[in-house]
């Protein structure tokens, strides 16, 4: 059971009992978090009204902090592989740029784009990186075309009907889960992920079917039911079937059943329990994941040195253990002080999200945030599949959006 203020902490204390494996969220609980119960029964002991939960119930503990999708892959690989990646940088190295190019011909073909033109074009756009990684346009062109051959194989297999044609880079916010994410295609509402890596088993790799699933769990919000995800391995149709073995087809599908939604949510809590208590647990440094929470084999790792040199170094408990000796006690503070610094600034960030939701199209204009009431007056395709929409403004609305901004047009 957990005892909890009702209407964001104005109602007086009930009881909420959790059952099932939502007693593991109830673990992580402590006063002063958020706690959301949907489809709650209610129920009455001893004269006191409570509460609890019911096959259909979602527990989330502080729905308000949106987690991102990628965030809980890396988690439920290893909190502490979740902790190194926000510290880290996107680097600059051929599989990270050739994984970009891959997924951006992706979107083009979804949208009915030229394999070919679609190719040459998007190696062009990151001819800057490769220049600097060494790469020679052509070889990556020819690789990016026998990656692209398994997208080509997965569209052959049936057509998108109108609604499918141009969900591809689609961005999911859930208010409920706390969720968000950009699902690389969405094909008859179930969630496609592109992976430019090779997967020789008949199953996805399980961080993989957990991103899917975070998708499929917003899509349910929207009251679309997924019931299957769909992985993409492209470099199996790039491999020599000789030197290869297991199952070489692209495509992996796997169901998405209320069990497994259950443990994405589950395992969603849990990070965002920890990022509570680093801003909030009482000590004179921030509270990160040491990697003793998961099951996870160090051994075969491939962050296991970085992570134990950041360890030795900001002098952190770590499974994997430290390498070097600590940074100087001012180096840490300094470390700590702009680590929670960049933290609060995420919660902001979070409440500028929470505002999509929260707040009314007039509160939004009334802050120059949004154009309401606009008078669509047509639309041009042009080039690479997109168009160009125009519409009348009926007031003398100003708005703080500018050329090169991205926009959300909505019908309401």
């Amino acid at each position: 059971e957990v005892r909890i203020r009702p209407d964001r902490g104005a109602g007086d204390p009930v009881d909420v009992t959790l059952w099932g494996k939502w007693t593991e969220t109830a673990a992580h609980a402590e006063t002063g978090m958020e706690l959301l119960v949907t489809d709650a029964e209610e129920d009455e002991f001893g004269g006191e009204t409570g509460y609890a939960t019911t096959g259909d119930s979602w527990v989330v503990l502080e729905p308000d902090f949106l987690v991102d999708v990628t965030g809980i892959r890396s988690w439920v690989q290893c909190p502490r592989m979740y902790y190194l990646n926000k510290l880290s940088g996107i680097p600059l190295n051929y599989p990270v740029v050739k994984g970009t190019i891959v997924h951006e011909v992706f979107g083009d073909l979804l949208r009915g784009m030229d394999l070919e033109g679609s190719v040459v074009d998007r190696v062009e756009e990151a001819g800057l990186e490769l220049g600097l990684l060494g790469y020679d346009p052509t070889e990556v062109e020819d690789e990016v075309r026998r990656n692209a051959a398994a997208i080509e194989g997965w569209l052959a297999q049936g057509t998108l009907d109108d609604e499918d044609t141009w969900r591809s880079e689609f961005t999911l916010i859930s208010p409920t889960f706390g969720l968000k994410g950009r699902a690389d295609a969405l094909r008859r509402g179930t969630p496609v992920e592109l992976k430019t890596g090779k997967n020789t088993k008949r199953e996805p790799r399980f961080q993989d079917k957990v991103q899917a699933a975070c998708y499929a769990l917003m899509l349910n919000e929207r009251g679309v039911d997924p019931d299957i995800g769909t992985l993409l391995y492209t470099k199996n149709t790039a491999v020599e079937r000789t030197e290869e073995t297991g199952d070489l087809a692209p495509a992996k599908e796997f169901t998405v059943g209320r069990g497994f939604l259950e443990f994405v949510v589950r395992e969603r809590n849990a990070l965002a329990a920890m990022e509570w208590r680093a801003l909030n647990d009482p000590g004179e440094r921030p509270t990160v994941p040491t990697g003793y929470e998961a099951d996870a084999n160090c051994s075969y790792c491939f962050e296991q040195d970085a992570c134990m040199v950041v360890s030795g170094r900001l002098d952190q408990e770590s499974k994997a253990g430290q390498i070097g000796t600590p940074v100087p006690d001012e180096e840490r503070d300094y470390f700590d002080r702009f680590y929670t610094a960049i933290e609060e600034e995420r919660r902001e960030t979070h409440a500028e999200y929470r505002k999509l939701w929260e707040q009314s199209p007039e509160e939004r204009a009334a802050d120059d945030r949004a154009l309401i009431d606009l008078e669509p007056i047509g639309r041009t395709e042009i080039d690479d599949a997109r168009w160009e929409l125009r519409a009348r403004k009926t007031g003398d609305a100003v708005s703080k959006l500018r050329e090169g901004d991205v926009a959300l047009a909505s019908d309401g």
